[in-house]
């Protein structure tokens, strides 16, 4: 048992520091993902603040915590898009017939 516990440890990757580029590319596809959802009008107040977040944490060089808020603000601009899709239809199902 001791022995697969240490062999999943050893198994498990290191954290990885993300770098200036990594942090940056991160914030490009999550404005992009805003952008999207700005489009369909649904954009959230969370993607918004993990957007304003990692800019500013890339302004203070702090690339992991911008590439981390950046990750947050695109997956949260995702689910925006996906909910409007989802909502274009979804009102048929829900009138009377």
């Amino acid at each position: 048992m001791r022995a697969l516990a240490v062999m999943l440890l050893l198994a498990t990757p290191a954290a990885h520091a993300a770098s200036q580029a990594e942090a940056e590319a991160a914030l490009a596809s999550a404005v992009q993902a805003d952008a999207t959802a700005a489009q369909l009008g649904n954009r959230w107040l969370p993607a918004e603040a993990a957007l304003k977040a990692a800019r500013t944490a890339l302004a203070a060089q702090s690339w992991d915590k911008s590439a981390s808020e950046a990750a947050r603000a695109h997956a949260l601009s995702l689910r925006a898009i996906e909910q409007s899709h989802e909502q274009e239809t979804a009102w048929r199902d829900a009138v009377i017939r």
